[in-house]
């Protein structure tokens, strides 16, 4: 097909080239059993819980300002958009940014907290986060969550984090302050730190997640370029050669100071030189072990130069090149001039070094569900290459990503909006089709239900991965109608495959004083104002199947749209005492879809009604502005049992049948 040139156009003057000389599809039948639907793995459908409106937050800059530090409280605007969103779950500290982020620098007074490093994402990979953007930590966030009656789920990080920095993380949060009664993890009681920081009363989270997208070459850090070799890695825990050579990152060879292990440091010049590694902690070839193989001496280098590692600075004289190493913190320390040389100002460092043993996602739960057994842990590999690995070893839950990419176009010039909204469209399904496939291979592994891992969505969206000849999406892309349709579509496929909690990314955008650059491509709007997105009114359609199993759902005539890959309607469906909850999208570009509902018996249906979110413009979204996309509803006419509706062109539905 061939591309246009130039910017991707706001308005839509040619949306229904492709498709407006098609002619309009027949009727689609919808059967909705009265039997529940039946899942990949053979097993019924579970009921839809409330956390399925869940939002991925970033504990850095007071939630991009969703938190007020002045008043210790949301930002002015935020529990009344977040209520009208309909909030009921919050991942935090996050995703990406928060790979390295340790709680013990996120509590008590905020003045005294100490720096963060960012895992990249919301602040640059590896760079210091100050304690004046770490003024949003565990205590809160669950004041904020409070306000707004909802609950949290921890995303725990595996980098520079031991399972016992996880364990106490659990402590803080959920141990009782009783005195000296209770300390499951020993050492500092980390339930009277809580106390001692104004939160006297556990906090009791029950869902936590270990690590964020280890599976990706960008968020592998330590671990081993190999797939295969890192996903034994991130269940094992294990140990990994770092080196100059590293084909995804800068200066894992490099010395750094603090928080900062994105710049490296040279030497100063001065006397009792001390730096860190990238990663902690560091192997020794005294450490080695049946399992670790044989361990290489760390190569430490100044200006090129071979330095000797001694156990000890004291007994070296002024002029011997040596240096000494912290094995757990990662420290490498050099002399004085009287014990030991001092490497000279401008000096380039460089080490090569094992780190490890570095612990793995079943040390992560074996330590963390001895503080608190009742806590359910899931695996932030959510891939098919992870459940292989860990094959039949037991676990409560695996963590998906459900994300697709997506560019605005290609070396021959941007997608109109049509050809984005297609390509869009094509890939919906692609997220549902991995949850359908992994919820068999779990069933493989583990033929027992009561013992299968559940399927948690821990983010989903769409990710902007513009490769050499890509063109960027247009701004706030994810804010449009066209992505409204696909997160619902998304969301439908999450229902049908028994997801009991889901996380959209994300919670909201950063603030912004101008209006016309605030981000609408989240469930809120930026701050001030924390707007209501078309997201939020999208996918909370589903509002009223909260509490109820998904039922089997029978299309018949549903078409294809003309020169697409893809069918026109998916939909998922709940039945309760009063009646039907149809949730249903309608993907064609340009054509309305007459439906008929059939609830598949029962008793007459005496009222109903389609409540639709849409706009003419495919490109449309909420703003400071105008507010386009709006929901609608619709009375609908009732012939005994059957219900006929029409769907507009690329609209999420909630068509609702009652009895009473």
């Amino acid at each position: 097909m061939r591309r246009t040139t130039g910017a991707i156009v706001v308005v839509l003057v040619a949306a229904g080239l492709t498709q407006a000389a098609a002619r309009p599809p027949s009727r689609v039948e919808i059967r909705v059993d009265r039997a529940p639907l039946v899942m990949a793995d053979g097993m019924p459908a579970p009921k839809i819980e409330p956390e399925i409106f869940g939002a991925n937050a970033r504990w850095i800059d007071d939630e991009l300002g969703a938190w007020d530090p002045a008043t210790q409280a949301p930002a002015a605007g935020f529990p009344d958009a977040a209520a009208a969103a309909q909030l009921n779950l919050i991942r935090y500290p996050g995703g990406t940014v928060a790979n390295f982020f340790d709680f013990k620098s996120a509590i008590g007074p905020v003045g005294q907290r100490g720096c963060q490093t960012s895992g990249g994402f919301a602040a640059v990979r590896f760079g210091a986060i100050p304690g004046a953007r770490n003024g949003f930590g565990p205590d809160e966030e669950q004041t904020l969550v409070s306000a707004i009656g909802a609950k949290t789920m921890v995303m725990v990080p595996s980098i520079n984090q031991t399972s016992a920095d996880a364990a106490d993380y659990v402590e803080y949060m959920n141990s009782p302050s009783d005195g000296t009664a209770t300390n499951p993890n020993g050492g500092t009681d980390w339930a009277e730190v809580r106390a001692a920081n104004g939160h006297p009363a556990p906090y009791g989270i029950k869902t936590w997640e270990y690590g964020n997208e280890p599976f990706l070459d960008g968020q592998r850090y330590w671990r081993d370029e190999d797939q295969q070799v890192r996903v034994k890695q991130f269940i094992e825990g294990g140990w990994s050669r770092q080196t100059a050579a590293s084909v995804t990152y800068q200066n894992d060879d490099g010395l750094f100071t603090g928080c900062d292990l994105v710049n490296r440091r040279s030497g100063t010049g001065a006397a009792d030189q001390t730096y860190r590694t990238r990663y902690r902690p560091i192997a020794l070839p005294a450490d080695a072990t049946a399992e670790s193989g044989p361990i290489a001496e760390p190569v430490l280098t100044v200006n090129g130069v071979q330095w000797t590692r001694v156990g000890s600075l004291a007994a070296a004289g002024p002029s011997e090149q040596v240096y000494s190493i912290g094995e757990a913190d990662g420290t490498v320390s050099f002399g004085d001039g009287v014990h030991g040389a001092v490497p000279p100002k401008d000096a380039k460092l460089s080490i090569e070094y094992t780190t490890g043993r570095q612990d793995g996602f079943l040390d992560f739960v074996r330590a963390m569900k001895a503080v608190d057994p009742k806590i359910t842990v899931c695996s932030g590999w959510g891939k098919a290459e992870f459940v292989d690995a860990m094959g039949n070893r037991p676990y409560d839950c695996l963590g998906i990503h459900s994300y697709t990419d997506q560019q605005g176009g290609d070396a021959d010039g941007a997608y109109t909006p049509t050809e984005l909204y297609q390509r869009l469209m094509s890939v919906s399904d692609v997220p549902t089709q991995e949850l359908t496939d992994l919820r068999k291979q779990l069933g493989q592994y583990f033929p027992d239900p009561r013992k299968r891992p559940a399927l948690a969505v821990t983010e989903y969206g769409t990710i902007s991965q513009n490769g050499p000849t890509g063109v960027s999406t247009p701004g706030n892309f994810a804010a449009m109608q066209m992505h409204n349709v696909y997160e619902t579509a998304l969301l439908i496929g999450q229902l049908t495959n028994g997801v009991r909690l889901s996380i959209n990314s994300n919670l909201n955008g950063g603030p912004n004083a101008d209006p016309a650059k605030r981000d609408w491509g989240n469930i809120l709007a930026s701050p001030p104002g924390f707007g209501i997105t078309g997201r939020a009114l999208s996918l909370t359609l589903a509002a009223p199947m909260i509490g109820a199993a998904p039922r089997k759902v029978t299309m018949t005539g549903n078409p294809v749209p003309p020169g697409q890959d893809y069918s026109a309607v998916v939909a998922a469906a709940t039945r309760t005492n009063d009646g039907v909850q149809l949730l249903v999208v309608n993907r064609s570009l340009d054509q309305t879809v007459p439906i008929t509902v059939d609830p598949g018996g029962g008793p007459a249906v005496k009222s109903a009604r389609r409540t639709t979110v849409t706009d003419d413009d495919i490109t449309a979204y909420n703003n400071d502005v105008a507010q386009p996309v709006q929901r609608t509803t619709t009375p609908l006419h009732t012939k005994g049992q059957k219900v006929d509706a029409e769907l507009p062109p690329h609209s999420a539905n909630l068509i609702e049948l009652t009895y009473r």
